[in-house]
């Protein structure tokens, strides 16, 4: 967790860049981007807003990816060590919108971003339903945390080629 003004946000463990993630160009390859994004979520709701692994098996409740938008700043070689913030910047009673923020462990600079938006779902019937009152809370708790944090200048960015 990071202590900054007062706020506490989700910081995930520090990782390594493990040999296996290195790709022809001698860095990080994309897939492991994502799946280290993906990891430090996993845990994030694990640990924090509590509708992770077991509460999907408890409720047959889970969340579903819709969409996400990644920003490659910067790259990770073999060995690098880094580290993932989570903020929620929007919610409603289904859906959560969050931003992931890769950190280098020892620059402490900005590597990558990844804006994703998750919908729960029963797993019963396989369609979108309204998270129960107490999570409602614990996003709005943890949003509201956020909402004194800084975000990563790429939130929100469109994809596209400028033209100069």
């Amino acid at each position: 967790m990071d202590n900054k003004n007062n706020v506490v946000i989700f910081q995930s463990n520090v990782q390594n860049v493990k040999k296996e993630w290195i790709d022809y160009n001698g860095h990080m390859n994309v897939a492991y981007y994502t799946l280290a994004f993906d990891n430090s979520l996993d845990d994030f709701l694990e640990t924090i807003l509590e509708i992770g692994p077991t509460f999907v098996k408890k409720v047959k409740q889970g969340p579903y990816s819709l969409q996400a938008n990644y920003h490659y700043l910067d790259e990770l070689r073999l060995g690098d060590k880094f580290f993932i913030k989570i903020y929620i910047i929007n919610s409603d009673k289904k859906k959560i919108h969050t931003v992931l923020e890769m950190i280098d462990f020892k620059t402490k600079g900005q590597v990558a971003v990844c804006e994703t938006l998750l919908i729960n779902v029963d797993l019963n019937i396989r369609k979108s339903v309204n998270y129960r009152t107490d999570v409602i809370k614990r996003i709005e708790l943890y949003q509201d945390k956020c909402s004194e944090i800084k975000l990563p200048l790429q939130v929100g960015k469109n994809l596209k080629i400028i033209k100069k």
